[in-house]
């Protein structure tokens, strides 16, 4: 087991896959950190599935220093147990994934809940594709508002 620190590398292992309704999806896992699975949301790019798994780490690691429970080591790339059986027309990619956790720390944002009126029609066509009503808010929000993406973390 890995004493607390600052900066950990875990190899992660990202599903790139289209669904049935033909949106490209990805699910990022991390063998070695049992219920670990994340994922940047429909038509996502690998950089931005990079980005979620590193927050992904970050949080997952935060709660397990919170809990007191003990990090457990990373296994060697080369020596990785996971599926490598993509779904149909799927990929299977395998990258170490690194985490600088004072600097997810210091970016900790305190949420609020907003409630928002949609057309009905509207929301259950949102809810069919799966769509994350919250980040599309979010996402809107700082496009409108013209942010900067080191504003946005």
């Amino acid at each position: 087991m890995i004493k607390n620190k600052n900066y950990y590398v875990y190899p992660a292992v990202f599903h790139f896959w289209i669904d049935e309704d033909g949106q490209e999806q990805c699910s990022v896992s991390f063998p070695d950190l049992p219920g670990l699975i994340t994922g940047p949301g429909p038509g996502a790019t690998f950089e931005e599935a990079l980005d979620a798994a590193r927050e992904g780490l970050a949080l997952h690691l935060e709660g397990l220093i919170e809990d007191g429970d003990e990090i457990p080591e990373p296994a060697s790339i080369n020596k990785l147990e996971y599926d490598r059986n993509p779904p149909e027309g799927g990929t299977v990619t395998v990258a170490m994934v690194d985490v600088v956790l004072s600097l997810y720390r210091n970016r900790k944002t305190d949420y609020s809940r907003v409630n928002v009126t949609l057309p009905k029609w509207l929301k259950e066509l949102g809810e069919e594709k799966n769509i994350n009503f919250s980040k599309v808010l979010r996402e809107g929000l700082i496009d409108v508002l013209d942010l900067q993406r080191v504003e946005r973390e």
